[in-house]
């Protein structure tokens, strides 16, 4: 297995075979993953099964949605696709800055796309590092970050001129049978503003834009401008990079070090402008790690609503 570095973040991997890991090669690319946050695995050819079971090496595949792109035999496996049926309303859906899952009580803490078409333009994924941009926050900065908790709710983030605006009313009753309004009213989950990564020991912002609308303790405005802050500093140009997944790779990410984004890209059937691609998200440690102590917990008796 060859691993190789990028600047200033991520790894590409190659001469591994994810369908014959060995328990040493599984920990090097758990361990891998935690010290440079994105990994792009090339070259794979690989069964649903067989990716199925790859991903259940980060940790616990999450079940939080019910739809039409949920695959009936693995329900881990979601197809991300730009088919040109889809609505209107929902293209470029993911092109802003985010923590996948970050509105959960448990969040997702990795996740991962095996690329089954890929355009040949477009296609690439934007990830910024919150571990580099933690550490260069101004010490007085990081020291009143250190102890707060922001809020968090589905949609809830300020999106900026550059990202996909809301299309749709996330609060309206009618749309996708009113789940999306059920569960921004009943999930709010708090979230500490930086963490400790429970295997590399490093500490990190933590899902600065997307879903935070406040900051616990903090009157409205004051946490808007102090979210507002962060994001700016997290996503600037010196702590980004993007990947694209061609045919055959599987790009994974650690949620608990990045924020990333899509990029738009064309709806269309054609030929060499399709991308189709397999994601898996995954919640919790990997169990080569299931000895160390969770950093995120549900309330009691909480069952998540499952999102459409």
């Amino acid at each position: 297995m060859k691993l190789t570095p990028h600047l200033p973040f991520g790894a590409d991997v190659s001469g591994v075979d994810l369908r014959d890991l060995s328990a040493q090669d599984s920990k090097a690319l758990v361990d891998a993953l935690a010290e440079h946050h994105v990994l792009r695995i090339r070259g794979q050819d690989l069964t649903k099964a067989e990716y199925d079971r790859f991903g259940r090496l980060f940790g616990t595949p999450i079940d939080f949605f019910f739809t039409k792109d949920l695959d009936p035999d693995y329900p881990a496996l979601i197809t991300i696709s730009n088919s040109p049926d889809h609505d209107m309303g929902r293209r470029d859906g993911a092109s802003f800055w985010h923590t996948d899952g970050s509105y959960e009580y448990v969040p997702a803490s990795t996740t991962m796309l095996y690329a089954i078409e890929a355009p040949v333009e477009g296609g690439e994924t934007r990830f910024t590092d919150l571990t580099a941009a933690y550490e260069a926050l101004p010490d007085a900065l990081r020291k009143r970050v250190d102890t707060l908790d922001a809020l968090h709710m589905l949609v809830g983030g300020k999106r900026g001129a550059d990202e996909t605006p809301i299309k749709l009313d996330p609060d309206a009753a009618d749309r996708d049978g009113g789940v999306r309004a059920r569960k921004r009213a009943a999930e709010r989950p708090r979230h500490p503003l930086v963490i400790t990564h429970p295997i590399s020991g490093r500490r990190s912002l933590y899902a600065v834009a997307g879903t935070p609308y406040g900051v616990e303790g903090l009157e409205p405005d004051e946490g808007e401008a102090l979210l507002d802050a962060l994001k700016s500093h997290a996503v600037s140009p010196r702590f980004n990079i993007a990947f694209k997944a061609e045919v055959g790779d599987v790009l994974i990410w650690d949620n608990l070090a990045t924020l990333h984004r899509a990029t738009p890209i064309e709806y269309s059937a054609a030929e060499g402008k399709r991308r189709r691609l397999l994601r898996i998200s995954t919640q919790g440690l990997p169990p080569v790690y299931g000895d160390r102590a969770p950093l995120f917990s549900a309330p009691e008796g909480h069952a998540s609503i499952k999102l459409a």
